[in-house]
């Protein structure tokens, strides 16, 4: 899940792909960037630097993972950053799920998260899945799993580089190609603004929900390709 405060204006910066030495220094970006993310602030801590240590921790993980799939996208300043997973490698099956938490070193989440938080934090983590699972699980000719699609996991702009366009240009390399090749790209996010940016960008509200009294909601996305096959 992903999406932090990011504002649509002409975009003038250069589009590089992260580097894996550059993780450490990203990771501490995305976590002051989700350092007041309503869905971060539910699941973990209310200690501000506890949140921030747990945040470049996931962060980190996540950019990790995703890096080795070669759609991670910044600018030369780490202005923002965009993390994609390409078709067939966002967990589509239980098998790839628990295969892709182990790889995210999910089972120290406990450490993370503080324990009184734990079960609210697996509870939306869960219902975020679920509703991909439901969104993308139509799959064509009666198969089993996910329709092929594009994943967003994980979307920021740095809070110092904010309303300069970054957030759009940063997602435009895989927009572009999955237009090109026919695909659906998806994503989840907890707030309103984030909502709005994304369907400025071509994105469509597939489902809200709110798993609890005192949870954000989440809303998920969808954007069809402009040129579908």
């Amino acid at each position: 899940m992903q999406s932090a405060n990011v504002i649509q204006r002409q975009p003038s910066s250069e589009i590089v792909q992260l580097q894996k030495s550059q993780v450490l220094e990203a990771s501490a970006i995305a976590a002051r960037a989700f350092e007041n993310d309503p869905a971060f602030t539910y699941m973990i801590s209310d200690d501000r630097e506890f949140r921030l240590q747990s945040l470049a921790w996931l962060t980190g993980n996540m950019l990790d993972y995703a890096i080795r799939y070669g759609h991670v996208y910044t600018t030369p300043d780490l202005e923002g950053i965009a993390a994609w997973l390409p078709p067939g490698k966002s967990a589509s099956s239980p098998l790839q799920q628990i295969k892709m938490a182990w790889e995210l070193q999910m089972y120290a989440l406990p450490t993370k998260v503080r324990l009184n938080r734990l079960g609210q934090c697996l509870k939306l983590v869960s219902s975020v899945e679920h509703a991909h699972q439901q969104d993308m699980g139509d799959f064509p000719m009666g198969r089993q799993g996910q329709r092929p699609h594009w994943y967003l996991a994980l979307m920021l702009v740095n809070p110092s580089s904010q309303g300069k366009g970054i957030g759009s240009q940063l997602l435009q390399p895989v927009l572009q190609r999955a237009s090109d090749e026919g695909m659906v790209c998806y994503l989840s996010t907890c707030t309103e603004q984030a909502v709005r940016f994304y369907q400025k960008n071509g994105f469509e509200v597939m489902q809200t929900q709110k798993v609890a009294p005192d949870a954000p909601p989440f809303w998920t996305m969808k954007r069809n390709p402009l040129n579908p096959q």
